[in-house]
């Protein structure tokens, strides 16, 4: 359900599938509730690390209705509706609510190589004024995106979200700027890697794609930032890494999505490692997050 202050953790969700490659419902069932446990106050699907760009049309929908089901109101759903039109966009959307997502979550195009910048400007300004949902945008840093683009789109009344893993300074002076007079709109860091300067500059909210796992420290690291306290943000920025690194094959991101799928299949919460995208994941690596899952088991599972 949708909430009038969005601040706070949020998780970019892995999809969970079966070995035959659909989406495995019982696994979706026991992820919403993991997130409920973690204290999420959303679930952000289909994106960067739900595979979003990989999946049929129907088993997207499927994903956001099994979701929805599931969630039965209790966090936010924000869906990735991004695509290589503002026409297709429009599309995602009317469907992404029809599903019962609450938010459309809106990228560059896939496609946008060849997109000149008034026709990539368009893609948002439509896709916006147009939506059937309240909008999130999410930054990927692309280069295709000139920074001045934020500028105008964050300042549209339907813009309640942003997720900024551009780790460019510019596009987070913007964000700031805007959102002193926009006191609607919540701006999030997604980069997990390094959340505490967007806390320290003003950013109220976490959207992650390790959420899953480090969803119940980065709670704790909006309430230190709210706080003012940001030697603790540090150091828990500090114990994430320790949760993520390990699963993701270390600072160079070798294992990614492989290793993340296989710890919460560790963890009894998904059933396949299957998925679109397989990155490697040695022996080495396996033994590397059972031992992190043993040692941070309270942590990865919310325990007092």
């Amino acid at each position: 359900m949708l909430k009038d202050n969005l601040a706070g953790a949020w998780s970019a969700a892995p999809t969970p599938f079966t070995k035959a490659l659909k989406i495995d419902k019982p696994s979706v069932k026991r992820m919403v509730e993991h997130h409920v446990r973690l204290g999420q106050r959303g679930i952000f699907i289909g994106g960067t690390c739900g595979e979003g760009p990989f999946l049929p049309r129907e088993d997207f929908r499927l994903l956001t209705r099994t979701v929805a089901e599931c969630n039965k109101g209790r966090m936010a759903v924000a869906v990735q509706v991004s695509d290589n039109s503002y026409a297709k966009v429009l599309d995602n959307i009317r469907a992404a609510k029809e599903d019962g997502a609450d938010i459309a979550v809106i990228a560059e195009p896939w496609f946008c190589g060849c997109v000149k910048p008034d026709d990539m400007l368009k893609y948002y300004t439509e896709s916006i004024a147009k939506s059937v949902l309240p909008v999130c945008i999410y930054s990927r840093g692309a280069k295709e995106v000139p920074a001045a683009f934020y500028s105008q789109i964050l300042k549209h009344p339907k813009v309640c979200m942003f997720k900024d893993s551009s780790c460019n300074p510019e596009i987070m002076n913007i964000a700031l700027d805007i959102a002193k007079t926009r006191k609607n709109l919540t701006l999030m860091t997604g980069y997990e890697l390094g959340m505490p300067p967007y806390l320290k500059a003003g950013y109220t909210g976490v959207l992650a794609g390790g959420g899953i796992l480090i969803g119940a420290l980065t709670v704790k690291m909006i309430d230190a930032a709210k706080a003012g306290d940001f030697d603790k943000v540090d150091k828990l920025q500090a114990q994430c890494e320790k949760i993520f690194f390990p699963a993701y094959g270390g600072p160079k991101i070798t294992s990614w999505l492989t290793g993340l799928k296989y710890t919460l299949v560790k963890m009894g919460i998904f059933s396949t490692t299957e998925g679109y995208l397989h990155y490697p994941l040695p022996d080495a690596g396996k033994k590397k997050i059972d031992a992190m899952i043993e040692k941070q088991k309270n942590i990865l599972f919310n325990k007092k």
